[in-house]
């Protein structure tokens, strides 16, 4: 089924390139899976995971906040798809800072934590991130962290939860069509792993650029 839709998803994708009005800025280009006959009040029927891009995202690689003792800080600090490091001393002062806690939520897409800062950082953030429907990722002791930050660079966060729809990035306007085609099939299958009867739950695919009209990609 995926090697027949990317063709599918190809056509769309161009389609949803040349729609609407040009802009000033580079526009993401979307993906939507609307999703049938699942039960989201069972926790196994829900979904949440980062799926790596073949390509990448584009011009709009993932941020990354890391949350760490003064060790593994000290190592995060040198890697450079590391955006931001807190210790506990700062993530101490998050505690009961509902703004500052807001404002980190929407500035970084992952946040990975020093497993014996979890408590703390759910207290800080927990809120914060849970209403974009993020989560603090604890770091398994002996983890290589740069390669763990260079992967989830170039990720998306698959979540479906309260609604029966997945919506996320798959790269910008201005990649080729088959390589977002084939970021496309990559969380298409990630998601449909996850379902009881596989395509047969999948409504509906659209395609969009953000401030796009929603393109549908046909299959069957």
């Amino acid at each position: 089924m995926l090697r027949t839709i990317e063709s599918s998803l190809m056509e769309a994708i161009e389609k949803a390139k040349q729609a609407g009005k040009p802009r000033k800025f580079k526009q993401s280009i979307e993906l939507v899976i609307n999703i049938r006959d699942v039960d989201l009040k069972k926790p196994e029927n829900r979904i949440y995971e980062a799926v790596e891009l073949p390509h990448g995202r584009g011009s709009k690689p993932s941020k990354i906040c890391v949350i760490a003792g003064p060790a593994l800080a000290s190592e995060a600090k040198k890697i450079p798809e590391v955006d931001r490091v807190i210790e506990r001393e700062e993530l101490e002062t998050l505690v009961g800072n509902r703004r500052l806690a807001r404002k980190l939520a929407s500035q970084y897409d992952f946040f990975l934590v020093e497993p014996s800062l979890m408590g703390l950082a759910a207290r800080a953030l927990g809120a914060a991130l849970g209403g974009r429907g993020k989560r603090p990722q604890p770091i398994p002791q002996g983890t290589d962290l740069a390669a763990l930050a260079k992967s989830l660079k170039r990720s998306v966060i698959v979540n479906m939860r309260k609604n029966p729809q997945v919506m996320c990035l798959i790269g910008t306007e201005d990649m080729d069509s088959k390589q977002l085609a084939e970021n496309a099939a990559a969380v298409i299958s990630k998601v449909v792993d996850r379902l009881e009867r596989r395509f047969r739950n999948v409504q509906s695919i659209y395609v969009k650029k953000t401030m796009g009209e929603p393109v549908k990609v046909e299959f069957e």
